[in-house]
């Protein structure tokens, strides 16, 4: 399964939308940009790992 996909639409802009994330899309100016801004949101949208959650051990 696809976790990103990554594309370049027609006014130049990049695009990354996820399987997971229905609904999600992030846009930059360059392929990075909009990459880095998808991994915020998912840190957004899932902020809680084994590491930083209340009450892990």
């Amino acid at each position: 399964m696809k976790e990103l996909t990554v594309y370049q639409d027609d006014m130049g802009e990049w695009i990354v939308t996820s399987d997971k994330m229905p609904g999600f899309m992030a846009k930059g100016k360059t392929q990075k940009e909009a990459v880095e801004k998808m991994k915020q949101a998912f840190s957004v949208y899932y902020p809680c790992d084994s590491s930083n959650c209340r009450g892990s051990k």
